[in-house]
């Protein structure tokens, strides 16, 4: 039977271990999987979600507001103790100190009526009252029910105005969450193909020093057999030089573009990460008509115009009524009975009623209430103007952007077949060089024309998925699904 040797073994254990946990350690993200990754545990995703919950919650709040209210209050003991004038039986007056000792409690129901303004009450209350003094006693006084109503006449309804104010926010508040997120999801296009360029700069540079360390090492034989001069061998030295310092840099510049990438997912700075670009790309038809009318559609902008237009016409309309007449009224009806004792505070009650209607109506301001006015309807016409110019900028957006997403994708394609034209260049160029078919400055000029070719086919990719993602925020609508990105 063989023995198992721990300590031998250990090495190979320890390495079995970390090969382990390297490999959870590492995850590799295509460009989608990059963009659901960092929809949920990116900052500024969270910060969009954490937004957006506060906005639901504050309408929430107010929507409430509007449904019956249930309320309790009331007052502990307080006393009041005070020299007071106290008619007498003869109908003359006596100063006599008192102590009065108050106690009371009240339930009420309320409830706004939005569409004329008026708020109703229905309440029941009961109340004790002790007096200390020349003649010590007590009573109860309860209102079993009581209905109150207050109802401005002619009056500016703030009521109506904000509910219709706040719903058109709170569409508003699911389509700005949308494009928040939206442009998460473009932060990561951007992140995600600078690093992939970052990538392949570091592979290309460590490409050119190898090659070019080949051709320095063939250099310094032909130079010993005295078939090329000193000035050749020396500028490939300095070719293999310039390709080692592009190599230290490109090795920086992909660091800097990895801590950036995972800063942006919220993935972990500790853990290491791979990416999986697609280098496929897609033949979209977008029509700039349709993507106008989409933006026009789904935009949370135009649903903020048709709020600031609300708003100036509520300005206008509380313009208008305060400086017109208008009144209050207020009226209540109720039951109610003092007694000595409470079982019979709530016997042979009696009627309470009251009515008051206020009115106000302004007669001579000094032209305020005309100026409110025109302020008001200049205003109005000022919000107006700056929407039809803002809607003619967002046509000019879109035709824009549409039309640089079309023109990408023949760069797109064009600069691949670029790429492969500039490689296959590249490989005949060092291949005749080899055998001494070509000099240095036209390989030279090779190597840098793929050079430029690589990263002008990566810059391309990543600015046709920028500008899609581009078109998908200001629509808000999938062109690869054909369909918006918010719920109709």
């Amino acid at each position: 039977m063989m023995k198992f040797d721990f300590k031998k073994e250990l090495p190979g254990i320890l390495f079995l271990f970390f090969i382990y946990f390297t490999a959870r350690s590492q995850q590799t993200l295509t460009l989608e999987q990059s963009i659901q990754f960092a929809k949920e545990n990116s900052p500024s995703a969270k910060n969009a979600i954490q937004s957006y919950k506060t906005r639901k919650f504050n309408y929430k709040s107010f929507t409430a507001d509007y449904l019956p209210q249930l309320s309790l209050s009331g007052s502990i003991p307080g006393l009041d103790r005070a020299i007071n004038p106290i008619t007498q039986p003869s109908g003359t007056i006596s100063y006599l100190p008192q102590s009065n000792l108050n106690t009371s409690g009240n339930l009420t129901i309320s409830q706004k009526i939005p569409f004329s303004g008026a708020t109703f009450y229905v309440s029941s209350g009961i109340s004790r009252t002790d007096i200390f003094g020349t003649y010590n006693t007590f009573y109860w006084l309860a209102s079993p029910v009581q209905i109150s109503l207050s109802q401005p006449i002619f009056q500016f309804n703030p009521m109506q105005w904000d509910r219709d104010i706040q719903a058109l926010q709170d569409l508003s508040y699911d389509r700005q969450f949308v494009e928040e997120m939206e442009d998460v999801s473009a932060d990561v296009v951007q992140k995600f193909f600078d690093l992939y360029l970052a990538q392949m700069n570091v592979a290309n540079a460590e490409f050119n020093v190898s090659i070019n360390d080949t051709l320095y090492q063939l250099s310094k034989g032909r130079f010993n057999l005295g078939k090329i001069a000193e000035n050749d061998l020396l500028q490939t030295e300095l070719g293999l030089l310039n390709v080692k310092n592009d190599l230290e840099s490109a090795r920086l510049d992909y660091q800097n573009a990895r801590e950036n990438f995972k800063i942006a997912l919220g993935y972990d700075i500790t853990n290491e990460i791979n990416i999986k670009p697609n280098l496929d790309f897609l033949i979209i038809n977008v029509d700039p008509d349709f993507a106008y009318e989409q933006e026009m559609k789904n935009r949370s902008d135009i649903l903020n115009y048709q709020i600031s237009e609300l708003q100036a016409d509520r300005s206008l309309n509380q313009a208008e009524r305060n400086n017109s007449f208008n009144a209050l009224l207020s009226a209540s009806y109720g039951l109610n009975q003092s007694a000595g004792n409470l079982p019979e505070a709530y016997k042979n009650l009696l009627d309470q009623e009251r009515f008051n209607l206020s009115f106000s109506i302004p007669l001579f301001q000094w032209g305020k209430g005309t100026a409110q006015i025109e302020s008001a309807l200049s205003e109005k016409d000022r919000i107006k103007v700056s929407i039809e110019n803002q809607k003619k900028l967002f046509l000019q957006d879109v035709k824009y952007q549409t039309q640089k997403f079309l023109l990408l994708q023949k760069q797109v394609a064009l600069s691949a077949k670029a790429d492969t034209i500039a490689t296959r260049r590249f490989e005949v160029a060092k291949n005749r060089y080899l055998i001494g078919k070509i000099d240095l400055n036209t390989f030279f000029i090779a190597q840098n024309e793929k050079n430029t070719a690589l990263n002008t086919f990566i810059s391309t990719l990543r600015n046709y998925w920028a500008a899609l993602y581009r078109l998908r925020r200001i629509t808000l609508y999938d062109f690869i699904k054909k369909e918006p990105l918010i719920k109709q």
